[in-house]
C-alpha cells in the first residue's frame, strides 16, 4: 500500500519525476501562503515569506500577526496585492493554518484525513418579534467545530458518522469495517477517530521533496 501510495504521489508531479517524502511531526514544511489547497499538497507557498511586506513595505516576519491585506514582491515583476480573506491557508514555522471558521485555525491531527478544531460564531434572534415582524434583538454565541479534512480532495467533511463514511470512500474495506458498527457507535468520537488513525495507517501522507 505505501508503495502504491509513492507511485501516486509521483505521478502528481508530472513528468518531473520529482521524490516524496512520507509526512512526520516536524516536517521542513515551507512557510508562505497558499492561494490554493494544491499549493498546500505540492509544499510550494504561491508567497514564499520573505517575498511578503506590509504596509510600509516591511517584511513579515509572522502572518499569524498580519492583518488585511500584504503586498507581495515576485522575483521579478511588479508588486501584487495578497487579501488574507482570501486565501486557502498559510505555514509558520512548519505549521498549516487554514482558513475557516472565525479565522485561520491549525491542522491538529495531519494525515491522509486530518482533524482540525474550529471557532465559529452563530447569532441567535429573539424568538418574541415586534408588530412591524423586526426581532428586539440577537445574541451571539461562538462554538468549537471539529472538521474532517480530506488530503485526496480537499474537502471540508464534518467530524461525524457522515463525514468519516464519505471519506473513507476511498478504502472500501475500512467503509464496510465502519459500515458494520452500529449507527450510534459510528459516531462517536471514539470510534472516528479511531477509523481516521487506521485510515492514515494504511495511506501516509507524501509530500513532495525540494
Amino acid at each position: 500500500m505505501r508503495n502504491l501510495m509513492t507511485v501516486l504521489v509521483w505521478s502528481m508531479c508530472g513528468l518531473s519525476f520529482c521524490q516524496t517524502s512520507e509526512y512526520f511531526g516536524g516536517m521542513d514544511l515551507h512557510d508562505g501562503i497558499y492561494l490554493r489547497f494544491s499549493d498546500f499538497k505540492y509544499n510550494t507557498p504561491s508567497v514564499p515569506l520573505e517575498q511578503l511586506r506590509d504596509a510600509q513595505g516591511l517584511t513579515v516576519p509572522d502572518i499569524r500577526q498580519a492583518r488585511g491585506k500584504l503586498q507581495w514582491q515576485p522575483d521579478s515583476g511588479e508588486q501584487r496585492t495578497v487579501d488574507l480573506q482570501r486565501i486557502w491557508g498559510f505555514c509558520q514555522n512548519d505549521v498549516v493554518y487554514i482558513a475557516g471558521g472565525n479565522g485561520f485555525f491549525r491542522i491538529g491531527l495531519m494525515g491522509s484525513i486530518s482533524h482540525m478544531v474550529v471557532e465559529q460564531t452563530y447569532r441567535d434572534w429573539n424568538p418574541y418579534m415586534s408588530s412591524y415582524g423586526q426581532p428586539y434583538g440577537s445574541t451571539t454565541r461562538t462554538v468549537l467545530v471539529q472538521q474532517l479534512l480530506d488530503m485526496e480532495t480537499g474537502n471540508y467533511l464534518p467530524f461525524n458518522a457522515s463525514g468519516m463514511d464519505q471519506v473513507l470512500q476511498h478504502d472500501p474495506v475500512l467503509l464496510e469495517e465502519f459500515r458494520a458498527l452500529p449507527k450510534k457507535g459510528r459516531n462517536r468520537d471514539e470510534a472516528l477517530f479511531r477509523f481516521m488513525r487506521l485510515y492514515n495507517d494504511r495511506h501516509p501522507l507524501f509530500f513532495p521533496a525540494h
